[in-house]
């Protein structure tokens, strides 16, 4: 009997991209059959990869309901669903933040003006912009950046949610974000995300420049050092950071819907391939 693999796509974004077509024709060359279906229809199969699940943070609640339900199911997910479920929330990056990450230094807030106007104070004070971005959100959608001198934003689009805010890091939109691809823990490839000038944001919405980049062993080490302290090890992950001399400040960390950049390495989709196969062999 053949074994199956799901990469659900989503309602917003049906269609699968074409840079993770080389991935399905090598799964489908070891004999996998591959189903391609939004999230929300609840597609069924030996292992489900939720790589292009790009509304979920329009409607969070259906989604962790989707995880939680496929499990009981006894669907398995190519990452933990407990870690995408943590993931899913940017207070991991306090979480991170206390296990010791080298993470941007990030607060979690109710949106509420009085609390954001007190944790933005000390920023102002000295001059700094901050950045505040919803507690779940994809993409830089409803990112502000917020400087001493500017009127208050309006903060009616986070009503009733939490967010999180940071300083900014100019050297974010100076030296980009650099996004470096595990699967399993081993080291695949990189990319730096540049954005334009006059852009701090480095989504793929606001115009960034994709480009491969090796990364020193060192960089890598680190990137590396924030997965070891995950309780159980994902399939496929994205460390994404901003390089500061020998640093690597910590971004991000995307362990349910990354890009991954397949098309800038020849062997990226073999090795990910390879990690989807070995992960059907455990059922």
């Amino acid at each position: 009997m053949s074994h199956s693999i799901a990469i659900t796509t989503c309602q917003t974004y049906p269609n699968l991209p074409d840079n993770l077509q080389p991935l399905v024709r090598l799964l489908q060359a070891n004999g996998l059959q591959v189903k391609v279906d939004c999230w929300q229809n609840q597609p069924q199969a030996d292992v489900i990869l939720p790589l292009c699940a790009w509304d979920y943070a329009q409607q969070p609640e259906r989604f962790r309901q989707w995880l939680q339900q496929a499990v009981e199911f006894g669907q398995k997910f190519a990452n933990p669903v407990r870690l995408m479920d943590w993931n899913m929330h940017k207070s991991y990056l306090l979480d991170l933040q206390q296990m010791g990450v080298d993470v941007i230094p990030s607060q979690l807030l109710l949106a509420d003006l009085a609390q954001i106007q007190t944790a933005c104070q000390p920023y102002h004070q000295n001059g700094q912009a901050v950045v505040i971005k919803p507690a779940i959100g994809q993409s830089g959608n409803a990112v502000i950046k917020w400087q001493a001198d500017q009127p208050m934003p309006d903060f009616s689009l986070y009503s009733g949610q939490q967010i999180v805010l940071q300083p900014y890091i100019a050297e974010v939109a100076e030296n980009g974000e650099t996004s470096l691809i595990f699967f399993a823990g081993e080291f695949s490839h990189a990319v730096r995300r540049q954005p334009p000038k006059g852009e701090w944001r480095a989504n793929s919405a606001y115009g960034v420049a994709i480009l491969p980049v090796v990364p020193s062993q060192n960089i890598i080490r680190q990137a590396r050092d924030v997965l070891m302290r995950l309780p159980e090890m994902p399939s496929y992950a994205r460390v994404d950071g901003t390089i500061i001399g020998d640093r690597f400040l910590l971004n991000e960390l995307e362990l349910i819907e990354p890009a991954l950049y397949l098309h800038t390495d020849p062997q990226a989709a073999a090795r990910f391939a390879q990690v989807l196969m070995q992960k059907i062999t455990e059922i």
